[in-house]
Parts: C-alpha cells; structure tokens; sequence
C-alpha cells in the first residue's frame, strides 16, 4: 500500500476524527500504565486461556489502545507519543517529503519537520506551505 501524503488542508480535516480517537486512546492508555499487569504468559496472539495472569479488564484495555492505533494508521497519520497526543502526517513541502506535526489541543496544523529531526526540528509552516508541492491530478 503507497503511502499517503497530506496537503495541510487534508490533514486539518481529519483533526475532529483524530482528536476523539486520542482521547480514548489516551484514557485507556492512562489505565494500562496505572494497572500494570506482571505477565509470565500469552499463548499466541489473541488466544488467551481462561487460566490467563491477565486480567480480562487489562486486555480488553490493550485490544482497544490497539484498535486506536490502527484507526489512526488507517487514517494516514502516524502516533508519535500517546501521552502528548502528538501526531505526524506524511507530506510534501517543497519538493521534499516532510512530516507535519500536530498534538492533542492545537486547533490546526501549524508546524512541520524533517523524518529525522522528530519534535525537536518543529518549524511553523510558512502561509506559502499551506498546500504542498503535488503533482497534478489531471496529468499535468
């Protein structure tokens, strides 16, 4: 499957979405981290015996922190920190393919980085970046 770039506008759409699905991706992940579970065995994936150490509770936890991050991954986007909420959408800005990054809270895109400097790299995006460099759909 290609990978999906995002303009800043598509990316900006899907924030109502985002945003529920990292509130209860961040909910649950908030009570995994304060239920820990000392787990000495999972018989194959999703095949977990009644005799099991994990509490029912906690891997239902877990099968919906998963959901979520696939929701997110079918979206397009990519999670970067759950506790934060931050996120990144594969785009292209001038010529180059870039990250531009958002977090739980922001109203809208407004920074992008390079693949390699994550966080740290954060730029704002020029009102120029507002639609990325894309080939025509038309053939152009």
């Amino acid at each position: 499957m290609e990978r999906r770039l995002f303009t800043v506008a598509e990316a900006n759409d899907t924030l109502p979405k985002l945003s529920r699905v990292l509130r209860g991706l961040q909910e649950r992940y908030r009570w995994l981290n304060g239920n820990r579970q000392t787990v000495t065995l999972l018989v194959a994936e999703y095949n977990i015996v009644n005799e099991s150490p994990v509490d029912p509770r906690y891997f239902k936890a877990l099968m919906v922190v998963r959901g979520a991050l696939r929701e997110v991954e079918k979206i397009g986007a990519q999670v970067k920190d759950i506790g934060t909420g931050l996120v990144d959408f594969p785009a292209k800005l001038h010529g180059r393919e870039v990250l531009l990054c958002w977090r739980l809270g922001e109203d809208r895109v407004r920074y992008w980085h390079d693949a390699g400097s994550g966080f740290s790299g954060r730029q704002p995006l020029d009102p120029a970046d507002v639609e990325p460099d894309r080939p025509s759909e038309k053939g152009n």
